[in-house]
């Protein structure tokens, strides 16, 4: 069986500078883990700066990552959640990435 992981990076500010709700933290937290059980939270730590019609952003990032099976399913979810989450953090994008993994 294959597996991939999936990581989500969630801002902590919305693009004005006024801080995001925790809720919408823990409402994304609850979808996931009621599909797949699990996941894991990088609360702190990340920093990004990236520019947008010539407007630069700087801003501090919790990452959110999830080991699941590789299937076709489980990238619709992901790409399903990527539309959820730009509406309820207010982003332009929100960076999901996935790559293969080999779990011993």
């Amino acid at each position: 069986m294959s597996y991939r992981r999936y990581e989500i990076i969630l801002p902590i500010r919305y693009n004005d500078g006024a801080l995001i709700e925790r809720s919408k933290y823990w409402e994304t937290v609850e979808e996931i883990v009621a599909r797949f059980g699990a996941l894991t939270v990088q609360p702190d730590g990340l920093q990004g700066i990236w520019l947008h019609e010539s407007k630069r952003y700087q801003e501090e990032n919790v990452r959110i990552f999830i080991d699941v099976e590789d299937s076709p399913e489980n990238g619709d979810f992901f790409r399903q959640l990527k539309q959820t989450l730009k509406t309820r953090f207010q982003q332009i994008d929100i960076w999901i990435v996935s790559f293969e993994i080999r779990i011993t």
